[in-house]
């Protein structure tokens, strides 16, 4: 369906920056009142059955002539992060990252047990908190061969997997990316408890790092400012503080150092501390940056916008442009990823009213990858009437109300048999 409102922004955007043609909202109004759905398994690992909450891009449902399957996002302490997790999603989901199902794994019982990696007998002073820890191994074990098994059987998932972690979460998620790499392909540590049985993780990973299985594996790490707001002090400051309430401070920083010096293990990494945040308010943030730290290559690149703004492109050189991306996008997520119909669409009325051969080519792109939505052939509707030829216009048209009964397209084959008539 021609959306003028849209069609008008693209125009008037585009003078500015050709990227912002692309920027299209994935929440419908549904999503605005419930965002994901809860689900739960047993597990004969753990002995229990454990609550998931699962949200599924929208874009599942389009109809289209290809399979639709994302990466997936699986988010410990879901019951804290999950909604998080998916509006930063669905905003920036837009050209900005790749669409993803999110999978939040719920902790709220036994999560001592369940996130930290090794059995200490006491911890900060105290014993009775932590007499249930070391867990961690036998957790991971229920997500490498229980859950994402269910997951993939359940949801239309591609191999490309991400997993986020807060405090013993990130621990976790440190845990698993040393130990288990082959799990995940990147990782979102945030303010992790690295402090943990006398920082064991970082003497474990001057071992590991050094081997390049770690080659396309990602790893984005935040530091929080454990001081009162009052007392708000640099990062540098912070570890020459010794302490107790810097030792996570100084543990994460140890870590970091071990692993930015390490530059053999090809693995994409950073690390950031947030002076105005602490361990409570850091998690959005975090996620936020992480997630566009996890996939810098996803967004359109200049040579892709230079080719749609060349007013000398031609038609060949826009289909090698959107075959180029869509390509590299595919090897770097390791499964087939096809122009977006908003994305295809949008380009196409971009040109319309100028370069109507051009548009012609984006129309057919979105007919060739949806050849079962109405909207591609509304579209394509448009393009005939801007030619005056109202029988093609007529053929497409019928085609999209065949597919959708809505009056709109029964009203548009009305006005164009009209058009045609002189009427």
């Amino acid at each position: 369906m021609k959306n003028r409102i849209i069609f008008i922004t693209i125009c008037v955007l585009v003078n500015v920056c050709v990227c912002s043609v692309f920027a299209q909202s994935n929440i419908n109004e549904n999503q605005l009142i419930k965002l994901g759905k809860v689900d739960s398994l047993y597990s004969n690992i753990l002995n229990e059955s454990r609550r998931i909450w699962v949200q599924v891009p929208e874009s599942a449902k389009a109809l289209t002539n290809h399979p639709n399957k994302y990466p997936v996002l699986y988010v410990l302490d879901g019951g804290e992060h999950f909604l998080s997790v998916c509006s930063i999603l669905n905003q920036l989901s837009s050209g900005t990252i790749p669409e993803m199902i999110v999978v939040g794994i719920g902790n709220f019982e036994n999560r001592t047990r369940d996130l930290t990696p090794t059995k200490v007998e006491e911890a900060r002073g105290a014993s009775d908190w932590v007499k249930d820890s070391g867990g961690g191994e036998r957790f991971t074990d229920f997500i490498e061969k229980e859950l994402i098994p269910y997951i993939d059987d359940k949801y239309p998932t591609a191999n490309y997997k991400t997993l986020i972690g807060h405090s013993f979460g990130g621990l976790l998620v440190v845990n698993t990316l040393i130990n288990h790499s082959e799990l995940f392909e990147s990782y979102i540590a945030i303010d992790p408890s690295l402090w943990w049985d006398d920082q064991t993780l970082s003497s474990e990973v001057t071992k590991t790092l050094s081997n390049e299985k770690y080659k396309d594996k990602s790893l984005f790490l935040s530091i929080a400012n454990p001081l009162p707001q009052d007392r708000e002090e640099s990062l540098n400051e912070l570890i020459r503080n010794n302490a107790q309430e810097t030792e996570g401070v100084r543990a994460i920083y140890d870590f970091s150092m071990l692993v930015s010096k390490s530059k053999e293990n090809k693995l994409h990494f950073k690390y950031e501390y947030y002076e105005d945040e602490n361990h409570g308010t850091v998690p959005l943030v975090s996620i936020y940056d992480g997630i566009k730290f996890l996939f810098p290559w996803y967004r359109m690149r200049s040579g892709f916008v230079d080719v749609i703004q060349n007013p000398n492109s031609t038609t060949e050189d826009f289909i090698r442009a959107v075959d180029k991306r869509f390509k590299r996008l595919s090897d770097k997520l390791g499964y087939q990823v096809y122009p977006e119909e908003d994305l295809l669409n949008n380009l196409g009325y971009m040109f319309l009213s100028r370069e109507p051969e051009k548009s012609l080519v984006f129309f057919n792109m979105a007919i060739e990858h949806y050849p079962k939505s109405a909207n591609v052939y509304d579209s394509m509707a448009d393009y005939h009437l801007s030619k005056k030829d109202y029988d093609s216009a007529l053929k497409n048209v019928t085609k999209a109300y065949e597919i959708d009964k809505k009056d709109y397209y029964k009203k548009r084959m009305k006005d164009i048999m009209g058009m045609r008539n002189g009427e």
